[in-house]
C-alpha cells in the first residue's frame, strides 16, 4: 500500500507541475528556457524536459522547441538548460486545437466541483507547502472551464469550428498556405456541416473542382500540414483534402448530408493519420521483447480503438488493429527495425520485404560517390 500511495503522490506531484509549467508559458511572450521553467517548478532540468517531451508526444501540446532530438544522434548537440527555449506553437489564437471535447470538459468540471467542495482541500501554503489545487485555484479552473464550454456551445461559428479541429500531435501548426484565417473561413463550414466546392490541386498538380460536406479540420504532425476531411455519400464516403492545396471555395449547390459527430469522431480516430482510403484493412505485428520496444508500442498505440494484443511466451506481444489504408502505418512500424514482423496483411509484409531488399543492395557493396 505504501508504494501504491508514493506513485500515486508522484503522479499528482507531476500533473502539479505540468499545470504550472503549461501556465507560464501562455503568460509568456516568446517562451521560457529550460532553466527558467525549472526554477519556476522547483524541479531539476531533466525533469522538465522530460515534462516537455511527454506534453508534445503523448498529450499532444502544440508545444515547439529551438531544439530537436532529430538533429542529433544522441543528446551531444543539446543546448544547455539556459539557452534551449521552449514556447506555445502560436500566440495570436484562443487555442482551437483542443484536446479535450465539450463532454470531457463537462466530466472534469464535475470533479473540479467535487474537489472544491471536499473539506479537505486548502489554499496554497496554510500548511506550508507548495499545495497548487487550493479552493481559490479550483474556482479559477472552474471559470475557465465553465467559459470554455459556454463558447462551444454558444452558436457563434467561429467557436463551433475550433471545437472541431484536431490535433495529431504537437508541432508547428501554420504555414504557407494554412494561414489561420483560411481555416476560420473553412471552419465555418465545418460548424455548419454546409456543403462546399473547393477548387483543389492533387500531388500531381491537376487542378479540380470538388463537391463535399467538410466535417472537420484535422492536424497531421507528420507532414507538418492541416487538413480538411470531407464527406460525400454519392463519392465514396469520406475524403481528405489537404489544406494548402485548397485554392479557393465558394458553397456548393450540390444537396448533400451529413455524418453524425460519433460517426466523425470513429472515423477520425480510425485513421492512422491523415491516409484514408475506402476500406478498413487489418494490421498485424509482432513487436519483440526488446528495450523500450513493448512500452513505447502500447504508448503509441493508446488511443486506437479497435486495438488488441496478445502477449506470447517468448514475451513478444501481438498487435492487431483496423485502419483505412497501411502506408503512414509502415513507416511507423519501420522505425523499431528488426524489433517488429509485419504478419499481416500480405501486401503489407512484402513492401516491407522489398523495402529490406533495397536497403541490402545499397549496403551490399562500396558506397556511391
Amino acid at each position: 500500500m505504501q508504494g501504491s500511495a508514493a506513485r500515486e503522490s508522484l503522479k499528482d506531484e507531476m500533473l502539479r507541475r505540468i499545470i504550472r509549467v503549461i501556465n507560464l508559458l501562455l503568460a509568456s511572450g516568446d517562451g521560457m528556457s529550460v532553466a527558467e521553467l525549472a526554477s519556476a517548478c522547483e524541479a531539476t532540468p531533466e525533469v522538465i524536459r522530460d515534462d516537455l517531451e511527454r506534453l508534445a508526444e503523448y498529450m499532444r501540446a502544440p508545444l515547439v522547441s529551438n531544439w530537436d532530438a532529430g538533429d542529433d544522434a544522441d543528446d551531444s548537440g543539446r543546448p544547455s538548460p539556459d539557452e534551449e527555449v521552449w514556447s506555445l506553437a502560436s500566440k495570436d489564437f484562443d487555442f482551437p486545437v483542443t484536446s479535450l471535447s465539450v463532454k470531457e470538459v463537462r466530466t472534469l468540471l464535475a470533479i473540479l466541483k467535487r474537489v472544491g467542495s471536499s473539506p479537505t482541500s486548502s489554499e496554497p501554503g496554510e500548511s506550508g507547502g507548495t499545495n497548487q489545487g487550493g479552493p481559490g485555484s479550483i474556482a479559477r479552473a472552474v471559470a475557465k472551464l465553465e467559459s470554455s464550454v459556454a463558447r462551444a456551445e454558444s452558436s457563434d461559428a467561429i467557436s463551433l469550428a475550433a471545437s472541431r479541429r484536431v490535433i495529431k500531435a504537437g508541432r508547428t501548426i501554420y504555414g504557407e498556405g494554412q494561414e489561420e484565417s483560411k481555416l476560420d473561413a473553412l471552419g465555418l463550414y465545418v460548424s455548419r456541416r454546409k456543403p462546399i466546392r473547393i477548387s483543389y490541386v492533387n500531388s500531381a498538380g491537376v487542378r479540380g473542382e470538388r463537391d463535399t460536406c467538410p466535417v472537420a479540420l484535422v492536424y497531421d504532425w507528420r507532414t507538418c500540414a492541416w487538413y480538411l476531411y470531407g464527406y460525400n455519400r454519392e463519392h465514396g464516403g469520406y475524403r481528405h483534402y489537404r489544406v494548402s492545396r485548397i485554392l479557393g471555395h465558394s458553397p456548393s449547390a450540390v444537396a448533400m448530408s451529413a455524418p453524425s459527430d460519433e460517426e466523425v469522431e470513429a472515423h477520425v480516430r480510425m485513421c492512422w493519420g491523415v491516409e484514408c482510403s475506402s476500406e478498413l484493412v487489418e494490421v498485424v505485428v509482432r513487436f519483440l521483447d526488446d528495450f523500450n520496444v513493448i512500452d513505447r508500442m502500447y504508448a503509441d498505440t493508446a488511443d486506437r480503438p479497435k486495438a488488441t494484443y496478445e502477449v506470447q511466451p517468448d514475451g513478444s506481444v501481438i498487435y492487431r488493429d483496423m485502419m483505412p489504408g497501411w502506408n503512414e502505418f509502415r513507416t511507423w512500424v519501420a522505425t523499431f527495425g528488426e524489433s517488429a514482423e509485419i504478419l499481416a496483411p500480405p501486401e503489407l509484409r512484402e513492401s516491407m520485404a522489398k523495402a529490406v531488399e533495397r536497403v541490402l543492395e545499397r549496403y551490399g557493396g562500396p558506397p556511391h560517390a
